[in-house]
């Protein structure tokens, strides 16, 4: 990753309803921060994020910060950050994510936070991962450890776009390979769920070579 907060450009107009931002506000506006479509899954671990993992791979729990609906106008905001060349709206993203999953590990203990990561070929594409990005800003607001190198993808898929569930699924078989942590619980960090494919076949390559490590799972996003 390139830079750190203090050396970020970040954009001075709001990212949802494109108002020029004050001086205190970053990113979005006050009004449209105020009205984030937080799911709270952080507060619950009875959700449908963790329920649509059910049965699927042992995880310990699973929550995304906001819904992705169609037609939201923070779906632009999204947008931006994943296909725009505005990393460093992931990364504000990632700091208002840290701050809400803080408290709901004081009492386990801090995890290490693991992105998942692209393919160097796509990396090289787009100039950045958007999941590092996101994993970076939860680890720098919440003080944890984040550890890019646990887990690598080894095969470049076809897009997911127009495939059903079990079609990305069988499309995301074995597309990682991940390293033994000197670690006893792990945060997996992914930018959208969908149908949670990747998600999945990043969390089995993790588990196989970690057996009995605690994994929980992040994302940016659900798709309701």
């Amino acid at each position: 990753m390139k830079g750190c907060l203090g050396d970020m450009c970040f954009p001075r107009n709001c990212g949802v309803c494109g108002r020029e931002l004050i001086v205190q506000e970053t990113v979005l506006c006050l009004a449209c921060l105020h009205d984030l479509p937080r799911t709270y899954h952080w507060l619950s671990p009875c959700n449908p994020m963790a329920a649509s993992f059910e049965g699927r791979f042992p995880f310990s729990g699973a929550t995304a910060f906001l819904f992705f609906r169609e037609g939201s106008p923070y779906r632009k905001l999204l947008h931006r950050f994943k296909y725009g060349g505005e990393p460093e709206i992931g990364f504000y993203m990632g700091m208002l994510f840290g701050k809400e999953l803080y408290g709901s590990y004081k009492k386990k203990g801090a995890p290490v936070v693991v992105p998942v990561p692209m393919s160097s070929w796509k990396r090289r594409k787009r100039g950045y991962n958007q999941a590092e990005w996101l994993a970076a800003g939860i680890a720098a607001s919440a003080g944890w450890t984040m550890a890019s190198y646990a887990v690598k993808r080894v095969r470049e898929n076809k897009s997911q776009t127009t495939k059903d569930k079990e079609g990305r699924r069988e499309n995301m078989k074995n597309a990682f390979v991940a390293h033994p942590v000197p670690y006893d619980r792990l945060l997996l960090v992914d930018d959208v769920i969908t149908t949670g494919a990747t998600m999945e076949s990043c969390s089995l390559s993790i588990l196989e070579k970690n057996p009995g490590i605690e994994l929980s799972l992040a994302s940016l996003a659900y798709v309701e």
